[in-house]
């Protein structure tokens, strides 16, 4: 369903922006995303804030992405909190409102591994949430943040696929 997008770089065109500012899922909260996720498996998170408040709650994520950055600005403390916790590190170069050619054979190696995985996207790892939700197994959970709002729970069925599909072909190529 995704394989034409496995070899070619998306921008984020202008018009898209708007749309991306409504979560694909239910907007949760705080305490309420461990309940949110009931058996998800595997479950995904995309964003250093989102990855740490899972484990802070005690369900550290079988694959994470992170850029070491909250709202943009870097943070050094954020590297050495990740470096504590045991997974398998992939590296991916992910440029701002983009998603990188290579996003799809590096997440899609994660997805196929036994072991947790770290994914250190160098760049900006937002718009890889959508990237997740499509090479997701159907049983998987993929959560990211909305600043100051909450979390976004996404199942990764047929419908959220589906929706995904339609904003990855209207991305300028």
């Amino acid at each position: 369903m995704f394989a034409e997008f496995s070899d070619t770089a998306l921008k984020l065109p202008e018009s898209l922006r708007e749309n991306l500012k409504w979560p694909l899922g239910p907007l949760v909260h705080g305490p309420d995303v461990i309940p949110a996720l009931g058996d998800a498996s595997p479950v995904v998170t995309v964003g250093d804030f989102c990855t740490l408040d899972r484990i802070a709650r005690g369900r550290t994520p079988d694959l994470c992405l992170v850029d070491f950055k909250t709202k943009r600005q870097e943070d050094p403390e954020l590297r050495d909190a990740f470096a504590r916790i045991r997974a398998r590190v992939m590296r991916l170069k992910n440029p701002a409102a983009t998603i990188a050619a290579d996003a799809w054979s590096v997440l899609s190696e994660a997805f196929k591994s036994e072991e947790r995985v770290r994914v250190e996207v160098q760049g900006e790892e937002d718009l890889l949430a959508l990237v997740c939700i499509a090479l997701a197994p159907e049983t998987a959970a993929v959560l990211y943040g909305m600043p100051g709002q909450g979390v976004v729970v996404v199942r990764a069925d047929r419908a959220a696929k589906s929706r995904v599909l339609d904003i990855l072909r209207r991305m300028e190529r």
